[in-house]
């Protein structure tokens, strides 16, 4: 799903802080969070960098990511990508 929306995912989101969600959820580990975090004068590279990690990880670590979505104020992304998933189930 992640992947379909990947491009107007990773323009839109602030990796930084969805990572830092993410770390305090134990679905990133410090080396994967200092990484993104290294990324802070190319903000698209560190949500590339996130998307694949999150991509690359289990189910339990996207729904990780759908709720550090929601608490740090990107709730219109995380509608995007429900509403594509739940349209993509429905074909």
């Amino acid at each position: 799903m992640l992947r379909s929306l990947y491009d107007k995912v990773s323009s839109t989101i602030d990796a930084k802080s969805v990572a830092r969600e993410m770390f305090q959820g134990n679905a990133l580990t410090q080396q994967e969070l200092q990484s993104i975090q290294s990324k802070h004068s190319e903000p698209s590279k560190a949500a590339e960098q996130l998307l694949n990690i999150v991509m690359n990880q289990s189910n339990d670590v996207y729904s990780c990511f759908l709720d550090a979505l929601k608490k740090t104020s990107h709730q219109d992304v995380f509608e995007v990508i429900v509403s594509d998933s739940c349209k993509l189930k429905g074909t």
